[in-house]
């Protein structure tokens, strides 16, 4: 299975943008996701037509399961 977690941000000018990552740990905790978004608030390097991430709004992990079936 894959997991992808989603983050929501507050931007300057007050609206919300989301970043999403592939390839994350099942277990990854709480604590290590608010962390990880504290981060990319700090290192500012992101730029959206919002302006600058300024805070946390959320974050949620997906799980996906994909099958596949042999149609040969």
């Amino acid at each position: 299975m894959e997991y992808s977690l989603a983050m929501t941000f507050v931007t300057t000018s007050g609206d919300k943008a989301s970043l999403t990552i592939t390839g994350v740990k099942n277990d990854i905790s709480q604590a290590e996701v608010s962390s990880l978004m504290d981060t990319i608030i700090a290192k500012d390097i992101f730029l959206t037509k919002g302006g600058t991430l300024i805070s946390k709004y959320g974050a949620q992990l997906t799980q996906r399961q994909t099958t596949k079936f042999n149609v040969q």
